[in-house]
């Protein structure tokens, strides 16, 4: 599917093609991990609707799934084969890569988290100022911060991957010493911090796209929250039902008649910082509709 024409719908956004398919699931890498928890939930959801309302975002050179983890493992435990799919080219600009930080609150303030994270055997540096550039760069694991105070974990990591699997056992660990960890964009966790409604932040290391591709297209999957991808627009509501994607049809004649539903329908531009379904969007969405 990498001529244009060979897909069954295109949006020309002014900043990206998105480019509309269904694939095989077998073609499709992810690379996080699906949390069980939340798999079920979805799987739940999605069987009650008996369609995938919204296509996952993938990299049309390495089919690496970069939105929407969790919906292909939900599609798989349904019993489908197929998914619905926008194809974006993930080395256009236009698609950013940022991190989730995690906000942390209660049980003390940093002091105590310190204290937690050295209890887990972790080196814990005091320093002047954070360098977000030395974040993942070995020995520095991450950065803790408060209003007063910040400080580099330190640990020993082979790769960004092995980074992220021992930033999951410090939130962890964090969470057992009843510390509440939540999952926050870059800004949004300094401004909590700010406005003290988080006691500190743990800064997490920032990946490159070579190195989620590498790594996904390896077989080998980062763990939960640990890449957050901006796309300048998205479509919602393909509606495709779950009986499109069982069974052993040719995923040529399943394109078709996803070709044919969506000629019929509308498509409504919604722009960016506006709201669709009580949800504002920072992105643009095209939404089919009739």
């Amino acid at each position: 599917m990498g001529e244009t024409l060979a897909f069954p719908h295109v949006i020309r956004h002014e900043q990206l093609e998105l480019r509309i398919a269904i694939s095989n699931i077998a073609d499709l890498h992810l690379h996080e991990e699906v949390v069980p928890e939340l798999l079920d939930e979805l799987a739940q959801a999605i069987a009650s609707d008996g369609c995938l309302k919204h296509p996952i975002i993938v990299d049309d050179g390495s089919h690496v799934v970069l939105d929407g983890m969790h919906r292909v493992a939900a599609l798989k435990k349904l019993g489908c084969v197929r998914c619905p799919v926008c194809f974006v080219d993930y080395r256009n600009p236009a698609v950013t890569l940022g991190c989730w930080y995690r906000a942390i609150k209660g049980a003390g303030m940093l002091g105590g988290v310190v204290a937690e994270v050295e209890r887990m055997s972790f080196d814990v540096e005091t320093v002047k100022n954070i360098d977000e550039e030395k974040i993942g760069v070995s020995p520095v694991l991450a950065a803790l911060k408060n209003l007063e105070s910040d400080f580099l974990i330190h640990a020993s990591f082979g790769n960004l991957k092995a980074a992220y699997d021992i930033v999951k056992a410090v939130e962890e660990g964090l969470r057992a010493s009843s510390f509440e960890v939540s999952y926050q964009t870059e800004d949004d966790a300094l401004r909590m911090l700010r406005e003290g409604m988080v006691d500190a932040v743990l800064l997490t290391p920032r990946l490159t796209k070579d190195c989620i591709i590498s790594t996904a297209l390896s077989g080998e999957v980062f763990s939960y929250k640990a890449t957050r991808h901006v796309v300048p627009a998205r479509p919602l509501h393909v509606d495709v039902p779950l009986s499109m994607l069982r069974g052993d049809r040719a995923v040529d004649e399943v394109n078709e008649e996803l070709r044919r539903r969506l000629a019929k329908r509308r498509l409504r531009l919604v722009s960016a910082g506006n709201v669709f379904k009580g949800r504002r969007y920072e992105e643009s969405v095209y939404v089919f509709e009739g």
